[in-house]
């Protein structure tokens, strides 16, 4: 008894995390921000008092907005979007480079005029975030990292497949074992 106790136990856990990767793929599909730094922000959202979907909204937004006609707000923030080679920065570090320079405007009125022009209406979710310049969204991803909490996308995408059975045998199976039941 107590052996199938530990075996339920442990599929009851393959199931949730395959349930957790799939969520964090499609998420991750949504937004175009890799699984390893929404990873990162889901470890730090409780710390530094934002919800991941206001970060993802923020850091979309904000991608938007890159190599087109908003380019002059990230210019006028001393923030580069293009390497060396003129191709478009990742925009996950233009992201930690937009909520630094943000944070040195003195200016808070100016600094939310700006927050709010880049980030949409989740500039005010930001707010704690952008005001430390996000030194502490920072430091929470990488203690993440540095502690063994961020799992690799491969893995993530091994585990979203497992999932992806899972659903085909729900829709497939499940209906022909409850029509024999």
């Amino acid at each position: 008894v107590a052996g199938a106790a530990v075996v339920a136990s442990i599929g009851a856990a393959a199931i949730k995390s395959a349930e957790w990767a799939d969520e964090l793929l499609t998420l991750s599909q949504q937004t175009g921000i890799s699984t390893e730094q929404l990873q990162k922000f889901q470890y730090a959202s409780d710390l530094v008092d934002v919800s991941v979907e206001s970060m993802t909204g923020a850091l979309a937004k904000m991608t938007r907005q890159l190599g087109g006609e908003g380019e002059e707000k990230f210019r006028a923030l001393g923030v580069a979007t293009r390497d060396a080679n003129g191709a478009l920065r990742d925009s996950e570090l233009i992201f930690y480079d937009v909520l630094a320079a943000l944070g040195r405007v003195g200016n808070e009125t100016e600094r939310d005029v700006l927050a709010m022009d880049i980030f949409g209406k989740s500039a005010n979710e930001l707010a704690g975030i952008i005001d430390d310049g996000g030194a502490a969204l920072k430091a929470y991803g990488d203690e993440a990292e540095r502690n063994g909490s961020i799992v690799e996308n491969e893995l993530v995408e091994s585990m979203g497949a497992f999932q992806d059975k899972i659903d085909q045998f729900k829709a497939s199976a499940l209906p022909e074992l409850l029509k024999a039941g």
